[in-house]
């Protein structure tokens, strides 16, 4: 199989985006064996290409911690591929991880290998690189480390606000997402001139700003994109139940993912569903539903009977869960998947976005909703997800509305 991956990668004709898809289709296919293929792959390649494809593949992979921290810490030796490695970082212990941080302290500048593994370090895992932040040249790494940031750092972010009224002190001060930072920022709720920014900013931090509740499910998960019956949280498929219409053409909305309230610690007293188009239409960035016992109640949004053929997700998936190493939130900005980087879904948690906005309101209870999904655009095993952008799902448990919204 190595030789077939490397036919692969070494052919001239191809698209970066079609080798990543032909190696990740020829590793998918072969299930478990395919894992063993990749760690092998790792353990003896001296391209760059290569490592970087194969890990991509195994990124897209949940478990196998053994085998990928066996696999990073060989790309770690093997200077010019150790950026491969960044892919494997979720799944690394402390003492691999300290290693990488190490090694890019012994010659610390932006192109050092180690850079990209440093990166997916700080949203990880920030807190094994604060120690050593002044040492790390990189405005990237620096917004990742402020998730959990001491509180003498939201103390110095509130006192510039309060000196100069830049926005982007309470911005990154809300990005902190700690007890005492969601303080700071109710703190200032009259003191912000234009409320709608508190009213964002306040979720940001944590907290919604009507009802002082969660703004996020916890705890976070990681998701990943399995095949169909490899959890019970469903990814496409056709949908029982009639589902939101498109208002400009009359397309149905696909369902994207169905999470299973039972396999969930978030005691979630109905199963979410969230959905979102398959046209090219311009109009629609939210869609909202509510689940009864009828079926669905569509608002904003004629509804109809769904799709017998969705192509939103390469077909009838699962979503496998695995809790996710940052369980205070992520605070470096989010890029939506694309065809060089694997799609990061989530359940739980805050939302990372790629810009910040109020949480939609529950057309119900007229409350704020909390945030409890984002589904990624990008490759998956089983070929690419058909829309370019990031969806995140919100979840009013009491009023059983779910509401999706999109960013690119």
């Amino acid at each position: 199989m190595i030789q077939s991956i490397e036919e692969i990668i070494f052919d001239e004709e191809l698209s970066v985006a079609a080798k990543g898809e032909r190696v990740t289709a020829l590793l998918a296919s072969a299930g478990t064996a395919g894992i063993a293929a990749a760690i092998t792959c790792l353990m003896e390649t001296s391209d760059s290409q290569v490592a970087e494809h194969v890990a991509a593949y195994l990124e897209m992979i949940p478990g196998a911690q053994a085998e990928k921290t066996r696999a990073a810490e060989r790309l770690r030796r093997t200077v010019p591929l150790a950026g491969s490695a960044a892919r494997l970082v979720p799944w690394l212990p402390t003492a691999t991880l300290d290693a990488f941080i190490q090694d890019y302290l012994a010659a610390p500048y932006p192109d050092s290998p180690y850079s990209a593994v440093l990166f997916n370090i700080g949203i990880y895992f920030p807190e094994r690189l604060r120690h050593c932040a002044d040492r790390i040249d990189s405005p990237s790494i620096e917004e990742s480390l402020l998730s959990g940031a001491a509180d003498d750092l939201a103390d110095a972010l509130l006192a510039e606000w309060k000196n100069d009224g830049d926005l982007d002190h309470l911005w990154a001060l809300a990005l902190i997402r700690t007890e005492h930072a969601a303080e700071l920022i109710a703190s200032v709720r009259d003191e912000v001139p234009n409320p709608e920014d508190w009213e964002w900013l306040m979720p940001l931090a944590g907290r919604l700003p009507d009802t002082g509740r969660a703004a996020g499910f916890h705890p976070a998960f990681m998701g990943f994109v399995a095949d169909r019956g490899a959890s019970k949280h469903i990814m496409g498929g056709t949908y029982p139940h009639q589902v939101p219409l498109c208002a400009e053409c009359g397309a149905p909305a696909e369902r994207v993912l169905t999470l299973s309230a039972g396999d969930l610690p978030h005691n979630l007293s109905h199963d979410p569903s969230f959905f979102w188009f398959s046209c090219d239409c311009d109009e629609v960035d939210v869609i909202t539903v509510r689940f009864t016992g009828q079926g669905t109640k569509v608002y904003f949004n004629p509804q109809g009977p769904a799709s017998r053929e969705p192509r939103l997700t390469p077909g009838e998936r699962s979503m496998v869960l695995e809790p996710h190493p940052n369980q205070t939130g992520v605070s470096k900005t989010a890029i939506p998947g694309s065809v060089t980087r694997n799609s990061h879904h989530q359940v739980g948690g805050l939302p990372r976005w790629p810009t910040p906005e109020t949480h939609p309101i529950c057309p119900e209870c007229g409350n704020f909703m909390p945030f409890l999904a984002a589904v990624d655009s990008g490759p998956t095993p089983f070929g690419p997800v058909q829309f370019p952008w990031l969806l995140f799902g919100f979840w009013c448990d009491g009023c059983a509305v779910s509401t999706t919204r999109t960013q690119t």
